[in-house]
């Protein structure tokens, strides 16, 4: 099966319906989406703290995976990021430009650039949870209509038919241990009719039709939306998990706040792993045997940070680095 990965270097890239192909879609840059929102509604909320999600990139994957195949990977993958940070309910953090961050961070370490802003080697806030995929059908096709109203001049309403699909094969993995808690598909159908406003009128230039008024585009926000909805889903039905930054006597410092939506009276277990199970052939993490220490109880929340009274239920001191588990 041939595979084609891109990555999301450069602007954002838009699509025109006009110039669409079965095999590879064109792609063009376009303005008037800038203000557009991707989400059409509120996905299913996302009990207790937010999660730290990242966007990796995604393969493009079958016949559009050829040396002439439009970079269409990066587009959808940039736009799932902006429709989980629309949504509210995550964390989103920074994956793609990973690598010009670590280079800033050097030039720190080197004493090239100075000062309190300067980015510092483990600064960056590490992803729970990390969102990849693969593109497995991004198809339009004319579908024969073209009719139109011309409104005098070059001023003109356009009529066109469109059909084809947007497919979209998407993995959720626990950056912890690597598993894939959920691999799911969304699969939407072109509508068939595109309305479009072209041209000028009397000399001053009319805007045309953004990306998500055409058919592509529809598609492609629809598949947005429910790819969205399934994460949300997903990371509901798995309890919020932190981890102890410092253990003072009685005294727990957890290493979220109210930044990522933290809250005073927060009950959470506190627990280590006792025993990682893999699989012998593979190495893959089977299973992590968690043991229960004791509850925290969040006392004081500041935005980076929270605090919490501790109560004991084995005879176990906690430690920088064991886990915290929100209790529902």
């Amino acid at each position: 099966m041939a595979v084609q990965q891109f990555n999301r270097r450069g602007a954002l890239l838009l699509v025109s319906a006009a110039a669409m192909t079965p095999a590879a879609p064109a792609l063009a840059a376009a303005s008037p989406d800038k203000a557009t929102k991707i989400l059409t509604g509120a996905p299913p909320p996302i009990p207790g703290p937010h999660r730290t999600v990242a966007v990796g990139n995604f393969d493009v994957i079958g016949p559009m995976a050829n040396a002439s195949a439009t970079n269409v990977g990066g587009p959808i993958a940039a736009m799932l990021e902006t429709a989980l940070a629309e949504s509210g309910e995550v964390i989103l953090v920074e994956r793609d430009a990973v690598a010009q961050m670590i280079t800033e961070m050097d030039l720190a370490k080197s004493g090239v650039s100075t000062g309190t802003s300067a980015p510092r080697p483990g600064g960056l806030l590490p992803a729970q949870y990390l969102i990849v995929g693969a593109v497995t059908d991004y198809t339009a096709s004319n579908a024969g209509s073209g009719g139109g109203v011309s409104f005098g001049g070059s001023t003109a309403l356009t009529l066109g038919g469109s059909k084809g699909n947007v497919g979209l094969d998407l993995r959720i993995i626990d950056t912890h241990s690597g598993v894939v808690i959920k691999a799911f598909k969304v699969r939407q159908k072109l509508s068939s009719m595109n309305v479009g406003l072209s041209g000028n009128f009397k000399g001053v230039p009319i805007a045309t039709n953004g990306f998500f008024n055409t058919p592509l585009g529809d598609a492609t926000r629809k598949a947005l939306n429910d790819a969205v909805v399934q994460i949300a889903l997903a990371l509901a039905a798995i309890p919020w998990r932190g981890q102890v930054v410092k253990a003072d006597g009685g005294v727990i410092y957890v290493n979220a706040g109210a930044e990522a939506g933290v809250k005073v009276g927060d009950r959470m277990s506190l627990q280590r792993v006792g025993e990682t199970l893999t699989d012998p052939a593979t190495g893959a993490v089977l299973k992590q045997v968690m043991v229960s220490l004791g509850e925290v109880t969040i006392t004081e929340v500041e935005p980076k940070i929270a605090t919490g009274s501790y109560r004991a239920t084995l005879d176990a001191a906690p430690a920088r680095g064991d886990y915290l588990v929100l209790q529902s």
